[in-house]
């Protein structure tokens, strides 16, 4: 069977710091979580509990208010204590409604009732997903029925497609999941594709991964009762960034060449996303809890965990059996999400959100010389000082959208912002490579959200 990939640039990405993805873990109850009342992109949702008052697990406690924000519910049993404030990123203020443990779980330990879902329509499927909460659990976290919304047009056929593409090792956490809810997976995306007006399922999976995609690929025809839905597999490389929508497009367009073309539209949802899906509307539990893959070179040990949202990353980390003798807490820097693309946490006190599939943590001093074996640490070492562009070349030549990354770097440093090509799809490939440590990705990208009117 071909194997289908973008046609130029990308790196290959390989980290001995990342979990294995063999077996999860579950994690001990946190005695306190933070819920953040919006991602970092979406609009806020409304708390609809009050400080003092006892809160049970699964209980509503925001509601969201119109396209970009989602309903949230509690990941345990408690009290709210008090709501806190920070800023995770430039211009962009946090807020979270804190919980302490307290009182007993009606969901945790109890056993699962099952409702049928089948006889239920578009409209039915759509509300209970928006009323459990579920959103894209990966980049920006999109409410699911704003993405349904957006991708119907009417009387043009839909494909959903399932990205089980693993170019990166911090995806560990969702091959974990794969594996241990395969059924739970391949049903949750029989529930997306009704909800999404989708005629057909196709399954993208690394060619290394041909065994799981089968897998998923026959659970789904067997949980298809009625016949619904026509089902197609591809498998793409594991190039980084194959996972990424751009280069997945092209996979898309190359495979329409062949004897299964794709016609109309598309969308493209991760696996944790369509186990979500199945716990809203056939077990009619929120997300209270993901898969997290946790590790780094500080760590004495490296686990995917089973975390419930709003717990804390210093948490997650004791769960690892905390820091190794020699580090100390306050030489230590927490980045959520692939060490590539993540964010730097301002506080071990960040909690994890529906969208935090990893966490990589690192002493704030890092030798450089080390990034030639592990290029991604370049991400880290953005806390050192960054030398002068030598004008190598390597940021053009790894580059999937043919930019020149040091053009469009200089022309923002010069105050020439209109320059910024569009195209950039911010996989950070060009960042991982630069031997001078210039944040090339990470201004570029930021430049593009504000002349488009995003925040950031």
């Amino acid at each position: 069977m071909k194997v289908y990939s973008f046609f130029r640039g990308g790196i290959k990405f390989e980290d001995r710091f990342a979990p294995e993805s063999v077996q999860s873990r579950l994690a001990f109850l946190p005695e306190m979580v933070v819920i953040p009342l919006a991602s970092e992109f979406g609009s806020r949702s409304i708390p609809v509990v009050s400080t003092g008052q006892h809160i049970e697990e699964g209980m509503l406690i925001a509601r969201g208010q119109g396209s970009g924000s989602a309903n949230i519910h509690s990941p345990v049993p408690g009290r709210l204590v008090k709501t806190v404030k920070w800023e995770p990123a430039p211009g962009f203020l946090a807020d979270a409604l804190v919980i302490r443990l307290e009182g007993g779980f009606n969901k945790l330990g109890k056993p699962e009732t099952r409702y049928e879902w089948t006889d239920l329509n578009w409209f039915e499927l759509r509300s209970l997903i928006s009323e459990y909460g579920v959103i894209e659990m990966e980049g920006l976290g999109r409410p699911l029925c704003d993405i349904f919304s957006k991708n119907t047009i009417a009387g043009s056929p839909l494909t959903f497609v399932v990205r089980c593409v693993f170019d990166d090792p911090w995806l560990s956490a969702e091959y974990c999941l794969c594996r241990e809810r395969l059924e739970a997976v391949s049903e949750g995306c029989l529930i997306t594709a009704r909800a999404a007006g989708a005629a057909s399922i196709m399954f993208a999976v690394s060619a290394s991964e041909r065994e799981l995609g089968r897998a998923l690929l026959e659970a789904a025809k067997q949980n298809d009762t009625s016949g619904q839905f026509t089902f197609t597999e591809v498998l793409v490389g594991s190039r980084y960034p194959q996972h990424s929508d751009y280069a997945m497009e092209i996979v898309l367009r190359r495979y329409e060449k062949g004897e299964d073309p794709i016609k109309g539209g598309v969308f493209m949802l991760s696996p944790t996303t369509a186990a979500a899906v199945y716990d809203a509307v056939a077990l009619r539990i929120p997300v209270l809890e993901r898969y997290v893959a946790v590790g780094g070179p500080v760590l004495k040990h490296r686990a995917v965990i089973k975390a419930r949202i709003g717990s804390r990353l210093r948490d997650l980390f004791a769960e690892c059996g905390g820091f190794t003798e020699k580090t100390e807490e306050s030489s230590v820097t927490a980045v959520i999400g692939s060490p590539l693309l993540g964010r730097a946490a301002v506080t071990l006190d960040e909690p994890i959100l529906k969208t935090s599939r990893s966490v990589f943590v690192s002493k704030v001093k890092r030798c450089a010389v080390a990034s030639k074996k592990y290029p991604w640490l370049n991400k880290i070492n953005k806390f050192l000082p960054v030398a002068a562009c030598i004008s190598c070349g390597e940021c053009r030549s790894v580059c999937p959208v043919k930019l020149d990354p040091e053009d469009i770097y200089k022309e923002i440093n010069y105050g020439k912002n209109g320059m910024v090509d569009s195209t950039c799809i911010g996989c950070g490939c060009c960042e991982a490579v630069c031997p001078s440590n210039l944040p090339l990705c990470t201004v570029i990208a930021r430049t593009q959200f504000k002349g488009s009117g995003c925040a950031v």
